[in-house]
């Protein structure tokens, strides 16, 4: 239900469905969004902005005006010593009592830059966590873009070695838990999954530490450009007219303008803004490079970016399964960097963490961890019996250790056995202890 409210009156867990006057004449990117960050309440509040429109059905509505507190009796005052707290002594001083603090139990550190390896279940809860602060970051991130406030390297620095951290204790928790992302935060939640697959792949390639480190930045903001795209815009169901496909290309050269003026991000991370939608058989935008003229990490992150849209939903359709995303990344083979693509798909699997499969035994199960060793031989956690057409919670199984007793005979879509909302399910079942 929809309710206008004056802006003053707006408070954190509302979900704002029009702020009303012109888009530009608000602080935020996006119109329609849950407020849930104390800097975008005091931002909203500080802007131009008058009224507002709220749904309540998707968040708080107004509190109800108080009804006013009866007037209770107050036994007249005695000594002043009666009304402290504690023992009047003989001479009238207080004498006050006070139990000795308990200590507090101290709390199970955990290190967030720590590179010690932990089971995907374990790194999950981790990944959760920052996946959630470095969301609201990066909508930070976006609406200083719009309003062309200067990016800070610095600041972004821990957010990419935490997000690398991650990846190196378990390089599929954060990913995983960035597929969940709904059409109201896919833009940052989006450049988090493009981060972290950058990371990835960058080790996969071998790169140096400060080049790994510059990738994980490059994914992170080579769509800040989009800030300055309506919402309505990148996000419309139906098909884009020519005037707004040109608006939605115009993003590479307005991230890459706008970074350029901060005067502090590195080259690499310069040139992927600008070129992660080049293609290697000169099909892409904005200049239409062609094979070696496209720098190593817009080849990188042009696969990236394709690999976490494809497997994405969105408003006006449903995300693939991440093996059918590489195979059809793979049959495109002229767009993509083919060495580049051998490692990533080293990176990810061939089976990808969170793949849909139909076991020999008659199961369906979902892919829980990778065999380096031999790709094709992933562990994977059964949970349903074709047989008897129920969910069961069956013990994992290592194919690598079972000596061909069970194995993989297809990829599956979750459509095809009408499982609804896969990303959400895939989630609960990767984080389930087994």
């Amino acid at each position: 239900m929809l309710k206008r409210i004056k802006t003053d009156e707006v408070k954190l867990g509302m979900f704002l469905h029009k702020m009303e006057g012109s888009w530009f004449s608000h602080p935020f990117w996006r119109s329609r969004m849950l407020l849930d960050d104390p800097d975008q309440l005091e931002e909203l509040r500080a802007s131009k902005v008058e009224w507002v429109q709220i749904d309540t059905a998707r968040g708080i509505g107004p509190a109800p005006e108080a009804a006013p507190t009866p007037r209770s009796f107050q036994p007249a005052e005695k000594d002043v010593n009666e009304r402290l707290f504690g023992r009047t002594s003989a001479q009238g001083v207080t004498i006050i009592r006070r139990h000795p603090a308990r200590p507090a139990a101290a709390p199970q550190s955990f290190d967030p830059l720590s590179k010690d390896r932990l089971p995907l279940q374990a790194e999950m809860a981790h990944a959760s966590k920052l996946a959630r602060k470095a969301s609201r970051a990066m909508r930070k991130v976006f609406d200083d873009a719009r309003l062309g406030k200067a990016i800070k390297f610095n600041r972004l620095q821990p957010m990419i070695e935490e997000i690398s951290s991650s990846v190196q204790r378990n390089p599929h928790a954060f990913m995983a838990v960035t597929r969940l992302k709904n059409s109201s935060e896919y833009l940052y939640m989006h450049s988090l999954s493009v981060c972290a697959l950058m990371i990835s792949l960058a080790q996969q390639l071998r790169l140096r530490p400060e080049q790994i480190q510059e990738a994980g930045l490059a994914g992170l903001l080579m769509d800040v450009g989009m800030g300055h795209v309506p919402q309505e815009t990148w996000d419309k169901g139906a098909p884009l007219t020519p005037e707004e496909w040109q608006v939605i290309k115009s993003h590479t050269t307005l991230a890459h303008e706008f970074l350029t003026l901060g005067g502090e991000m590195p080259e690499t991370v310069l040139d992927v803004c600008l070129h992660h939608h080049e293609r290697m058989d000169g099909s892409g935008y904005p200049h239409g490079l062609v094979g070696e003229e496209i720098s190593l990490f817009s080849r990188m992150a042009a696969i990236c970016d394709t690999y976490d849209a494809m497997t994405s939903d969105r408003v006006h359709r449903q995300g693939q399964d991440p093996a059918d995303a590489l195979l059809n990344i793979d049959q495109a083979h002229m767009l993509y960097d083919p060495e580049i693509f051998a490692a990533f798909q080293q990176a990810v699997g061939i089976y990808p963490i969170g793949s849909l499969v139909r076991l020999r035994n008659h199961r369906l199960a979902i892919v829980i961890d990778q065999n380096p060793d031999d790709l094709t031989l992933p562990k994977v956690r059964p949970f349903y019996s074709l047989r008897t057409r129920t969910f069961e919670n069956a013990p994992d199984i290592d194919l690598s250790r079972c000596f061909g007793s069970d194995q993989i005979v297809s990829r599956e879509t979750p459509a095809a056995w009408e499982i609804a909302d896969w990303p959400a399910v895939s989630a609960k079942l990767l984080a389930q202890e087994n």
